[in-house]
């Protein structure tokens, strides 16, 4: 991992961070020090409720930004599932609602959810615009089963956004 953020570095890239804990792959203490110690490396750092009471025990969204910046975080956004995303930047923090739609499965949402907002990023959109889109891109993925096939496409988030559907 440092590695990689290394060369993404040397390269000019912005680094988002993911966090995506997974305890079952790798000792929890080891995989805790190892993200603790890479998220100063970030410009980006996203993660769930889940990672953030593995990481840092915490469950109020405004101690877990404040902690996620005492490690060196610059940007942060903490997805909360069917309740949205909150982010701050330091200077700013924003919370934004849930889409409310007709859920079936959340498997891939998180990852959808980064995916979005690192295609809105690298197309030179704003980050809280990019927030914006991709809270609403995670909604819709959870209205088809698995991780893959139910991903939207940029037309029908740009049509949820503006209010055009429902889900």
């Amino acid at each position: 991992m440092f590695a990689a953020i290394g060369i993404a570095r040397a390269a000019g890239a912005k680094v988002v961070y993911d966090c995506n804990l997974r305890p079952r792959l790798w000792p929890a203490a080891r995989a805790a020090a190892v993200i603790r110690a890479t998220i100063p490396m970030a410009d980006y750092f996203l993660l769930s409720m889940e990672d953030a009471l593995a990481l840092c025990g915490l469950q109020d969204p405004d101690a877990i930004l404040g902690w996620c910046h005492g490690a060196g975080a610059r940007v942060v956004a903490l997805k909360l599932g069917a309740d949205g995303v909150i982010a701050s930047d330091s200077k700013r923090r924003e919370r934004l609602a849930g889409i409310r739609i007709d859920c079936v499965d959340a498997t891939g949402a998180g990852d959808c959810f980064a995916g979005a907002l690192m295609a809105q990023l690298a197309a030179g959109g704003e980050f809280w615009e990019g927030l914006r889109y991709a809270n609403a891109a995670a909604a819709l993925t959870t209205t088809g089963y698995g991780a893959v096939s139910p991903l939207p496409r940029p037309e029908a988030v740009k049509k949820l956004l503006a209010g055009g559907i429902t889900a």
